[in-house]
């Protein structure tokens, strides 16, 4: 297995989702009640603690295509990421494909790559989960980075008996460097704190 290289596919979706939970999830719990509809997520911070230092081969973002949602995507290409956009569906408005558009990715990886690397997840969805056992199998070091709110204990539960390993690493340790506030006029209202990579484990 090499260490030093990583491919790296990020679920907006599902991680916005589950920062907003940790943030508020609207049964007073969270870190910062009453702030969800503020909270943003630092793309360059969440890529830097993903990446860990390591040499990123491949790095895709997920995500569906809506208006109003062009200037994040072109946030997070800015930070290094492949943007892979799926069209919502016409009648429903919901995402269609996403999650087997970042999967095909991965398949993708263990086809292309002739040695294992490390494949970094960022989503909390228990759907990947037979992709990154096809992963370890195969020797893969697999890390799952995830908001704890709402994970699949699918996730959390990786297999440590394999050819490869796994590690689930939990963004709620990370919160306030990740997360920043912004009111509706687009003022920055609460910054994020530095970055502190000292706590982040990997394989």
């Amino acid at each position: 297995m090499d260490k030093a290289h990583t491919h790296v596919y990020w679920d907006h979706s599902n991680l916005f989702a589950r920062m907003g939970d940790t943030c508020d999830d609207g049964k007073g719990a969270g870190l910062e009640l009453g702030h969800r509809r503020e909270a943003r997520l630092s793309f360059p911070a969440l890529f830097k603690l993903a990446v860990a230092g390591r040499t990123v081969d491949k790095a895709v973002a997920a995500g569906s295509v809506p208006p109003d949602m062009q200037k994040l995507w072109q946030h997070l290409g800015k930070v290094g990421l492949i943007v892979d956009l799926q069209e919502r569906g016409a009648s429903s408005g919901k995402e269609v494909a996403v999650d087997q558009a970042l999967e095909i990715e991965m398949l993708k990886s263990l086809l292309d790559r002739p040695t294992p690397a490390i494949a970094v997840l960022l989503s909390a969805d228990g759907g990947f989960r037979d992709t990154l056992d096809r992963f370890i199998s195969r020797g893969w070091g697999v890390e799952v980075l995830a908001f704890s709110k709402g994970a699949s204990p699918k996730l959390t539960r990786l297999p440590s008996d394999a050819p490869g390993a796994a590690l689930f690493v939990d963004l709620d340790l990370w919160y306030y460097d990740l997360v920043y506030l912004e009111d509706i006029s687009g003022k920055v209202v609460r910054k994020t704190s530095v970055l502190n990579l000292a706590k982040r484990k990997v394989l």
